[in-house]
């Protein structure tokens, strides 16, 4: 391994899948959306939440094609200095590190709240002090396994996943096979009619549950196959959660009923069915699930954030010391970095923020939704007129499709975000677009 390298060759297929898989934190997405998704769409909510991984793979299929030309583990920020300059990539790598940045607190808050939960300190669990002290103790952990290597990170990945998937899929199981609750008394699900105001936005919400896999991506240059292991990770990543979201919505619905998620509705599914899928020790093992998978999703947030910002200081955009990587192949430096500013981020909205996930989920979205569609513009113009010619359909039909369509859904999360997001957005897009001006330092020749 050369001075300044990751670690060559370190991380193969299942890992990689593991990373993809982990970093959407299944257990804890669908505890919290699958009540949302049965008042906004009602039993159709599996249909769609299957659907809304059409146009994320053609987002994949599109990050693969970059990679397969350019394997950097800057990715976005790489794949589009090219084609669109330097001010735009950085803009592009710098909303991905601040949508890391952001979907954290989400992670954080959960994990501090579900870890009280765990121990049976429920008081705890809804003290914003508690979730502060714990949140930032956790942070600290994950960051520090995630610092050591991608080796010690790809172990603890592996452990984590087993057994929030092992969970979660046993709640799923037992749910198919239970008998169904009696019918709630206050019926109305019959009469579930979908329209575009209800459609819409359940649409956003599935679709931003995928978010996460890309970080098979960020660890290309550590992939044994760089140009050929993240898409074919990622690729098998949204096979699996396309049957495990569906499959797990299905399941619950036809246990619960309509009427009973819809009551739930941003509320916890696994805690409000625990006891009665899983006996009485089931609330706290669901809990430990939904732990599990936000530690999880922490630590594969932070690896691709630590790597976009090791590649932006490697080429010059970001201060050169984050570029710096210990004997084990491991950006360090710009993963405590990092650490420090989903800190500072987690600590700022527990204090100021009455809507700490909601808020973060929304600024979140938004800045995916940007990032996504910048991505995928981007590849016809890196190819140019000559290779689109070769891969017409792969590097100018899908990419034109995936880029409207995360257009159109940045321009419905811009209509439906708070006043918080919005500005949490704006910022992050302000200072990604004034940071090149303050800087001077050109891309180095071979970087390029």
């Amino acid at each position: 391994m050369s001075p300044g390298q990751l670690a060559p060759r370190s991380v193969g297929p299942v890992v990689s899948t593991v990373f993809s898989l982990a970093s959407t934190a299944p257990a804890y997405s669908l505890a919290v959306t699958v009540g949302l998704l049965a008042a906004l769409v009602g039993d159709a909510a599996p249909l769609l939440l299957a659907a809304a991984a059409v146009p994320v793979v053609l987002v994949v299929l599109c990050f693969g094609e970059l990679n397969a030309a350019e394997p950097d583990c800057g990715t976005c920020y790489a794949w589009t200095s090219r084609p669109f300059g330097r001010r735009t990539g950085f803009l592009a790598g710098w909303v991905v590190v601040a949508a890391c940045v952001l979907v954290m607190t989400n992670l954080l808050q959960a994990a501090a709240i579900y870890g009280w939960t765990v121990v049976g300190l429920d008081d705890l669990a809804g003290s914003r002090v508690a979730q502060a002290a714990a949140g930032s103790v956790l942070l600290v952990v994950m960051a520090g396994l995630a610092a050591r290597g991608i080796t010690l990170a790809a172990r603890t990945q592996v452990v984590l996943f087993t057994v929030e998937a092992v969970l979660l899929v046993a709640f799923a199981v037992r749910a198919a096979v239970a008998t169904p609750l009696p019918a709630s008394p206050d019926g109305g699900a019959a009469g579930f009619v979908l329209t575009t105001g209800t459609v819409v936005p359940a649409f956003l919400v599935a679709v931003f549950l995928y978010w996460g896999w890309d970080s098979s991506f960020a660890v290309n240059e550590e992939s044994d196959d760089p140009t050929g292991t993240p898409v074919r990770a990622a690729l098998a990543a949204m096979g699996v959660l396309v049957v495990l979201y569906a499959g797990f919505a299905w399941a619950v619905t036809s246990y619960a009923g309509v009427d009973r998620l819809v009551a739930v509705g941003e509320g916890d599914v696994l805690a409000e069915f625990a006891t009665s899928l899983m006996g009485s020790a089931g609330g706290t093992v669901l809990a430990g699930a939904v732990l599990v998978s936000a530690l999880a999703s922490a630590q594969t947030t932070i690896l691709p954030s630590a790597r976009a910002m090791f590649s932006m200081a490697r080429r010059g955009d970001l201060p050169p010391g984050l570029a710096r990587v210990t004997a084990t192949g491991s950006p360090a430096t710009a993963t405590w970095v990092f650490t420090a500013l989903a800190g500072v981020a987690y600590a700022a909205l527990v204090a100021t923020s009455e809507a700490v996930l909601a808020d973060s989920v929304a600024a979140t979205a938004l800045l995916v939704s940007a990032y996504y569609a910048l991505t995928c513009a981007a590849v016809p113009f890196f190819f140019g007129r000559r290779g689109c010619a070769v891969r017409p359909v792969r590097r100018v039909v899908l990419p034109v499709v995936a880029a409207g369509t995360f257009v159109a859904a940045l321009v419905l999360s811009v209509r439906d975000s708070s006043t918080t997001s919005l500005v949490a957005a704006a910022v992050v897009l302000g200072t990604g677009l004034a940071w090149p001006s303050l800087t001077r330092h050109p891309l180095r020749k071979q970087d390029r």
